[in-house]
């Protein structure tokens, strides 16, 4: 088996490097970087297997569970914001890679600095990657454990990174959790992982928040869902809690272990990283070199057409593409103008709603309040003061933050029902670009699809409580001259008079956080579809530019020049041909 796997993996190398070639010898950029990408990942052998997930789901501390050992930075908030790499070494370290090629060693206890949305908010630090040496003995030395940001935060960069990282994984663990089944944002990031990658271990984490009962409830219903947006019925769902596996571990408590699940997850993952490695190591490096190879073909087969089309005719095209370009620009204002229109819509639900709101939240803190009285009333007046407005400032805060949540997740679905419209309309004038294109230059260009959320961190901050001033007086020393009982009412209706002031205040504050988020979401839609309509033009000017430049040459050059260009692409198609052969044995 190991003899096989050398000797194919040699052919393989082999295509690459005559790749390399072809691409440096057309001064390719794009897919000299590609190649060069490829080759390092592959050389080594090294295995990525990626964690994956909506953030807060639980997978930094599910890696810590496989260290052994409480390493990554874990919490209630979205942390991760960057790519962080774990290896097997036989002694500790930490290496920060910057995004311009700096490496700075760092010890293990300074991870958060650099990882976490805390201390390096929207990667001001510039990290591109983080890579940890630890002596864990979970699989074979050669796979690479990669924690990556969790998709669906507020914060879209993160998103973007994880994004960004599904054609780099080999395997996938996708972590799910109990709270709550199956999201939206989840279900398009799976839709996207099983379009590239063939073996998912699907995780559903936090089983230990949930009875039995509730558990099986759960697994039947995202198994239904995993199914049907994988098109593969033999799904398996692994129920497992990663704080009881990694609390198991470092207590080496036996017991929490066994409650943890983690088991048969643990058997089948070493049992598929033995068994299957180096199979499905051979498959994505096939499908990496195929992936080339189309670029190749993509970009020798345009040159070729442009100058098969006679310059007269090229010319008049071009100048029928700008024509056409200022429809587009003109259906991108459209799209613009409309979503904006329907961002306002989510504002006025939430005006439409305030007064069902207040009224809401009145209740409920009005009546914990004063149940909350008579459980302090036999205190001292200033005692009573201060513990009844530390009780209620709890309250309010408390009762807000499930509003808030509330509002945020509706909010969010009007949101990306309004986006899921202007996404569509955006992807169909795409693709009436490429069929112009098409048609008026026989070239086919690719793009890359919209992907968002509500965006942009949220700076929403309470404000709650009277603050007496340095030339006031606090009412509650006047209450020294009253019978204690008429002292106490007065305290008591003196903070129930403040929950309409503060629901109020903070309400606002709720208000213009929605706003401000949501205006930097529809900005970076924007941002977004400009960039991707000017990708386009960009490539295709880059193609036109060469076909003219190559119309000025004698036309003894500009036959060598094509001829040259048909050439590589017969090279290409042949090494596409051998990589066939090679995936038939």
């Amino acid at each position: 088996m190991r003899g096989q796997y050398s000797l194919t993996k040699k052919n393989l190398d082999l295509i690459l490097e005559r790749i390399e070639e072809i691409s440096k010898n057309a001064d390719i950029k794009a897919i000299n970087d590609t190649v060069l990408e490829v080759k390092n990942k592959f050389s080594n052998n090294i295995f990525y297997l990626v964690v994956l997930g909506q953030f807060k789901r639980g997978k930094s501390t599910f890696i810590n569970y496989i260290l052994g050992a409480d390493i990554l930075p874990t919490g209630v908030v979205p942390l991760t914001s960057v790519i962080t790499k774990v290896q097997y070494s036989t002694s500790i370290w930490a290496k920060v890679i910057h995004n311009d090629g700096m490496e700075k060693d760092i010890d293990i206890d300074e991870l958060d600095l650099y990882c976490t949305e805390r201390n390096n908010p929207e990667n001001i630090k510039g990290v591109k990657e983080i890579h940890i040496g630890y002596p864990f003995d979970f699989v074979a030395e050669d796979v690479v454990i990669v924690d990556t940001p969790g998709i669906g935060s507020v914060y879209k960069h993160n998103t973007d990174i994880a994004y960004n990282y599904i054609d780099k994984a080999d395997a996938v663990i996708f972590l799910f959790s109990v709270d709550p089944p199956i999201s939206e944002v989840e279900k398009e990031f799976l839709s996207e992982i099983s379009k590239s990658v063939d073996k998912i271990f699907f995780v559903l984490n936090k089983i230990d928040y949930i009875t039995e009962k509730e558990l099986k409830e759960i697994v039947t219903y995202n198994r239904n869902i995993i199914r049907e947006i994988t098109g593969n019925s033999d799904i398996f769902l692994y129920p497992i809690s990663a704080k009881l596996a990694l609390e198991g571990k470092l207590l080496k408590d036996e017991g929490r272990l066994k409650k943890s699940g983690v088991q048969m997850l643990e058997n089948d993952l070493r049992n598929f990283l033995l068994g299957e490695k180096e199979k499905v190591l051979l498959e994505r490096y096939t499908k990496n070199i195929k992936r080339i190879i189309s670029m190749c073909k993509t970009f020798f087969e345009s040159n070729i057409r442009l100058k098969l089309i006679p310059l007269e005719q090229l010319e008049a095209n071009i100048k029928a593409f700008e024509k056409y370009i200022e429809e587009v620009e003109r259906a991108k204002k459209e799209i613009s103008l409309l979503l904006r229109s329907d961002m306002k819509k989510i504002l006025q639900n939430f005006d439409e709603k305030s007064e069902e709101y207040k009224k809401l939240l009145s209740v409920r803190v009005s009546e914990k309040v004063n149940n909350y009285y008579y459980t302090i009333r036999n205190l001292g007046r200033v005692d009573q003061k201060r513990e009844l407005e530390k009780y209620f400032e709890r309250v309010v805060i408390e009762e807000f933050e499930k509003l808030k949540e509330y509002i945020e997740k509706e909010a969010e679905e009007q949101y990306s029902k309004a986006l899921s419209n202007y996404l569509s309309r955006l992807n169909t004038l795409i693709e009436n670009i490429k069929a112009v294109v098409d048609r008026l230059f026989g070239l086919n260009i690719e793009y890359f699809k919209h992907k968002t959320g509500i965006t942009s961190e949220s700076k929403f901050t309470y404000r709650i409580g009277y603050e007496v001033g340095a030339l006031e007086i606090d009412p509650v020393y006047f209450t020294y001259l009253l019978p204690k009982k008429l002292a106490g009412k007065l305290i008591l209706n003196r903070v129930l008079k403040r929950i309409e002031i503060d629901i109020d205040r903070n309400l606002g504050r709720i208000r213009y956080d929605l706003l401000r988020r949501i205006e930097k979401s529809s900005n970076e839609f924007e941002k977004d579809m400009n960039f991707k309509l000017q990708v386009i033009y960009d490539v295709l000017k880059e193609l036109i530019d060469k076909a003219l430049k190559d119309y000025k040459l004698d036309k003894e050059s500009f036959e060598k020049e094509k001829s040259h260009y048909q050439m590589l692409l017969g090279e290409i198609n042949e090494l596409e041909e051998r990589l066939s052969q090679i995936g038939e044995k």
